[in-house]
């Protein structure tokens, strides 16, 4: 029987419960097709296009996934935590090998979001999954 993944609405939810408006996007996404649930203000940057885009660069880079893991030989590569100026992305794929997973965008400098929340966000979409599709 396959996994129930968590829908984009589902994270969010569970998310912006713990942070707030620190909350930028988040992404469910596969190889052809992607589902969003992003704040205003961030949902009028980003194009249809520019997301897919993001998708597709998220999908190309947990191809490499594999590579990472046997050159730092520190156990399974379980996400992917990019530090831009004004946001935290995570990115964890549902399982390695396959071309989908969830990405979530965290205010950097925001009022409630830490690195511990990012920390937090990480295990909740690695071992809790089941509780975000209960």
């Amino acid at each position: 029987m396959p996994t129930v993944r968590p829908t984009a609405r589902t994270v969010w939810d569970a998310v912006y419960g713990r942070i707030g408006a620190d909350l930028r996007a988040v992404i469910r996404y596969q190889p052809m097709d992607w589902d969003s649930v992003m704040r205003d203000d961030v949902r009028e940057r980003y194009t249809h296009s520019d997301t897919q885009a993001i998708v597709d660069q998220t999908i190309v880079c947990q191809l490499s996934h594999g590579r990472q893991e046997r050159a730092f030989e520190s156990g399974s590569l379980n996400a992917l935590v990019q530090v831009f100026e004004d946001a935290w992305v995570v990115s964890c794929p549902d399982s390695p090998g396959r071309k989908s997973g969830v990405l979530v965008s965290i205010e950097r400098d925001g009022n409630a979001a830490t690195m511990a929340d990012v920390q937090w966000c990480i295990d909740i979409l690695e071992e809790d999954t089941d509780q975000l599709v209960a």
